[in-house]
């Protein structure tokens, strides 16, 4: 016969509730961070705009949108169009990614391929944080950082925050 320990089960319900929301938040936000390459590369400006917050801000040493219409405008832009032409994929890597309530950052690395002759040529690879806060409409981004990898202090300053610890 099986005896079911009760005590203490409130507790470990409710800790295992905020790990499986834990879970659940780091997989919505490794969704969001990896819908940004199909919806760029497909010219899916509405899908890229959608992952935004209402005055998010992409950061980057390229450019610096801000708020979904930007982003959007820059999805739909000649220079994008042109890369779309040619053969991009915006690929990131697994993100490195700390939930605290209702906000999160990620750490993670992003490529830009383009196709070349033969295979594909890496055009651009950068160092990437990523800010999201919890939505009625789920997770969205309100800042993301971008800096090219060229050896610089920039590129590592963002590098550094995947080894803050969780709070």
């Amino acid at each position: 016969m099986n005896v079911v320990d009760y005590e203490g089960l409130d507790e470990r319900v409710s800790a295992l509730e905020g790990r499986v929301r834990q879970l659940e938040d780091s997989l919505a936000i490794m969704r969001l961070i990896n819908s940004w390459g199909p919806a760029v590369d497909t010219g899916s400006s509405q899908a890229a705009a959608d992952l935004w917050y209402e005055d998010g801000v992409l950061d980057s040493d390229l450019s610096r949108l801000e708020g979904p219409a930007a982003v959007s405008a820059m999805v739909d832009s000649e220079g994008q169009r042109a890369l779309i032409d040619r053969g991009c994929a915006h690929v990131q890597s697994a993100p490195v990614i700390t939930v605290e309530g209702d906000r999160a950052t990620a750490i993670a690395y992003s490529q830009v391929f383009l196709h070349a002759q033969e295979g594909h040529d890496v055009w651009r690879v950068s160092a990437n944080r990523w800010e999201c806060q919890r939505t009625p409409d789920g997770w969205k981004v309100t800042r993301r950082v971008n800096r090219v990898v060229d050896g610089t202090a920039d590129s590592r300053a963002l590098l550094v925050g995947a080894f803050d610890p969780p709070r």
